[in-house]
C-alpha cells in the first residue's frame, strides 16, 4: 500500500505544480526522478517502479489540460512532428506480437514515454530557465549531503541490498590508484552513473543562468554553489566519461564567458570554484578515479566492448528488431523470466535497433542530426550561453550513447536531456509585451549603475 499511495502522491504533486507553470511541473517531476532510486530500494514492491511515471502521467495530462499562447504554439511547431513519428513507429511495433504483451508495454514506454519532454524544453522562457536553475541548485546540494552521509556512514544505511533492484551499486566497486577498492556512491539515485549524469545534466541550466548579465548576487552565490556540488557529485560518481563531459563544459563556459566579456560575471567566485574543485580533487583520492584515462589501451578496449562488429551483425540478424523490449530496455524483476530470446548489447543505439528495426534507429538518427543542425543562438540572446551548452551536451551524450545504455531510458536524466534539446532545438521567440519588460528592466538597470553625482 506504502508504494501506491506514493505513486498517488507523485501523481498529485506534479500535477498540481503543473498546472500552475511549466517550469514548476518539470521541478516537481524532476524531484521525484531524484528521489525515485532511494525510495524504490526501501519500497521492494511492484508498484514503486511506477513512482516515477505517475508523476510524469500528471505532468502530462496537466500540460495537456493548459491554454497555450501563439508564442508557444509556434515554438513546438517544428518539434511536434518528430515527436509523432518517434511515438507512432513503436506504437505500431506493438501490435506485432513478438514478445509477451507486458514485455511490450515496458518496452513502448521505454521507447516513447519521455519523449513529451521535448516539448517541454521548447516552451521554456528565459523566466523558466533561471527558476529552473535556482530550484536545481538546491536539489543537488540536498543530494551532496546524501552523497557525504553514504559516504560516512556506508551505503548500505540508505540502500538495503537487494540484487533485484540494487545490486548495480554494490557491484561498481572501483579499485583506486592507491589499491584500495571504494564503493561509487548513486546519493539517491540507482545507480552512481545515474548521479554524476543528473547533475551533468543540471550545469547548463546552472552555468546559462550564471552568465546571464542581471543576477542578484544571493543567486549568484547559489548558483555557483550549485555548480560546485553538482560538479563534487560527478567526481564521487566516478565516472570517468561523466568527468570528462564535466571538464569540457567547465572550459567551454569559461571560453565563452571571457570572449562575450559578461559584466557582471562573477569572476572571482568562478575561480575560486575552480581553485577548491582542484584542490578537492587533488587531496582526495577517490575523485581521481578519472585519471584512469591515461591508459589508452583500456580506454580503447572499453571503446570496442561496445563498438563494434556484432552491431552490424545483429542489424542483419534483426532488421525489425527483436520485439520492444527484447533488446536491451531495463525490465522489472518480476518481468524478466517472460522476455523470450533475450538479445542485448551495451550500446544505446543497438538498444532501439533490437527493439524498433532499423526504421526506428533511422528514424532517431534522422531526428537527432536535424536537432544538431537547427540555428545556433544568436548573441543577443539572454540564454546565448545556456543553450550552447545545452547543444554541447547533448551533442556529446549522442555521441557517446553507442558506450553504453540508458540515455533514452534513465530516470529522471533522460528528462532533463531531451528537455535540454528540445530547449536548444527550438526557435526562441519573445512576445511584444515580454521584449517591453525586458527593454524597461535594460533601462532601470543602467539608470541604477549611474553614479548618483553624475
Amino acid at each position: 500500500m506504502t508504494a501506491y499511495a506514493l505513486c498517488l502522491f507523485s501523481f498529485c504533486i506534479c500535477f498540481a505544480a503543473a498546472r500552475r507553470h511549466l517550469w514548476a511541473g518539470f521541478l516537481a517531476t524532476l524531484a521525484v526522478g531524484y528521489l525515485y532510486g532511494i525510495v524504490r530500494a526501501n519500497i521492494p514492491q511492484a508498484a514503486s517502479h511506477f513512482i516515477f511515471d505517475t508523476g510524469a502521467l500528471g505532468l502530462y495530462i496537466a500540460l495537456i489540460m493548459r491554454t497555450y499562447s501563439p508564442v508557444q504554439k509556434y515554438k513546438v511547431r517544428k518539434l511536434m512532428p518528430w515527436v509523432l513519428c518517434l511515438t507512432a513507429w513503436p506504437t505500431l511495433l506493438f501490435f506485432v506480437p513478438m514478445q509477451n504483451p507486458l514485455i511490450q508495454l515496458v518496452g513502448l514506454r521505454g521507447q516513447i514515454f519521455f519523449l513529451p519532454f521535448l516539448l517541454i524544453g521548447a516552451q521554456l522562457e528565459r523566466d523558466d530557465a533561471n527558476k529552473i536553475a535556482v530550484s536545481i541548485a538546491v536539489l543537488n546540494t540536498i543530494l551532496l549531503v546524501f552523497a557525504l552521509l553514504e559516504l560516512k556512514l556506508g551505503i548500505s544505511r540508505f540502500y538495503p541490498s537487494n540484487v533485484a533492484v540494487d545490486d548495480i551499486i554494490y557491484i561498481s566497486a572501483v579499485r583506486l590508484r592507491t589499491g584500495d577498492y571504494v564503493t561509487r556512491i548513486p546519493a539517491t539515485f540507482t545507480s552512481s552513473a545515474a548521479y554524476g549524469g543528473n547533475m551533468l545534466a543540471s550545469l547548463p541550466f546552472l552555468l546559462g543562468a550564471l552568465a546571464q548579465e542581471r543576477q542578484v548576487r544571493w543567486r549568484r552565490n547559489l548558483l555557483l554553489a550549485g555548480t560546485g556540488v553538482s560538479a563534487v557529485g560527478v567526481f564521487l560518481a566516478a565516472s570517468r566519461s561523466e568527468a570528462v563531459i564535466l571538464f569540457s563544459l567547465f572550459l567551454i563556459f569559461g571560453f565563452m564567458t571571457f570572449w562575450r566579456r559578461l559584466r557582471n560575471m562573477p569572476w572571482g567566485g568562478w575561480l575560486a570554484l575552480l581553485l577548491g574543485l582542484a584542490w578537492l580533487v587533488y587531496s582526495v583520492p577517490r575523485l581521481q578515479r578519472f585519471a584512469e584515462l591515461e591508459d589508452t589501451s583500456y580506454v580503447a578496449s572499453r571503446i570496442g566492448y561496445s563498438v563494434n562488429g556484432t552491431f552490424l551483425q545483429l542489424m542483419k540478424d534483426y532488421p525489425l528488431g527483436n520485439g520492444l523490449g527484447g533488446g536491451g530496455t531495463s525490465m522489472p524483476s518480476f518481468l524478466q523470466s517472460k522476455l523470450k530470446n533475450p538479445v542485448g548489447m551495451e550500446n544505446e543505439y543497438a538498444r532501439i535497433m533490437l527493439e524498433e528495426g532499423v526504421p526506428g534507429l533511422a528514424l532517431w538518427l534522422a531526428f537527432i542530426v536535424w536537432a544538431l543542425t537547427r540555428p545556433v543562438p544568436r548573441r543577443s540572446e539572454p540564454l546565448y550561453v545556456g543553450r550552447w551548452l545545452a547543444r554541447v551536451l547533448c551533442t556529446i551524450s549522442f555521441a557517446t550513447a553507442p558506450m553504453g545504455l540508458g540515455m533514452l531510458t534513465a530516470i529522471p536524466q533522460t528528462a532533463s536531456l531531451l528537455v535540454l534539446c528540445g530547449w536548444f532545438a527550438s526557435p526562441q521567440v519573445v512576445s511584444v509585451r515580454r521584449r517591453a519588460r525586458q527593454q524597461a528592466e535594460d533601462l532601470t538597470e543602467r539608470s541604477e549603475a549611474v553614479p548618483q553625482g553624475a
